[in-house]
């Protein structure tokens, strides 16, 4: 599901999402936000990126517009390598990960007193993107595991995973 927010929230000059006031006026001004969710549990050990099922399309109302890309979820790590750990990114729609969201890795590295057991964390990825263009982009999650051997499973079926979306006129 996505959801689009753009206009005038109670202030003038300012949209309200979830009790946080954005300011869209001025420079930087917030144009749109579009917001996607996942809420099923999905598992891989493939060490290579793998698409997580969630992305979000936005169309940008400038060709000058800059895109902020934000992801957020609850993951966990099991098996019984020393190196439990996952790796996420967000892409575009041809798998080309974006600035500042190439790779993020959470979890536990070379913990050998550790034999098996699973690692719960969260993760929050956030990328930024210049389309120079007005036609609809999609953006998307991968993620990965550490070696292999390691599971990883998005939990998103305890807590839906977010994608957002949020188009600021540069």
């Amino acid at each position: 599901m996505a959801v689009t927010i753009d206009g005038d929230g109670p202030l003038a000059g300012a949209t309200t999402l979830n009790g946080l006031t954005i300011p869209t006026t001025g420079f930087g001004k917030v144009l749109q936000v579009v917001r996607a969710t996942d809420s099923t549990a999905r598992s891989s050990t493939s060490s290579t990126y793998v698409d997580s099922n969630l992305n979000v399309t936005i169309t940008p109302q400038k060709s000058t517009s800059a895109i902020i890309l934000i992801y957020t979820v609850y993951f966990s790590a099991g098996g019984t390598s020393i190196n439990r750990w996952a790796g996420f990114q967000i892409t575009d729609s041809s798998n080309v990960a974006l600035s500042g969201a190439s790779q993020t890795f959470s979890g536990i590295d070379g913990f050998s007193n550790w034999s098996a057991g699973l690692f719960l964390n969260g993760a929050t990825v956030i990328g930024y993107d210049l389309p120079a263009s007005a036609s609809a982009k999609t953006y998307k999650v991968r993620y990965r595991t550490s070696d292999g051997i390691t599971t990883v499973t998005l939990r998103n079926n305890s807590q839906a995973a977010q994608l957002y979306a949020i188009e600021v006129d540069s």
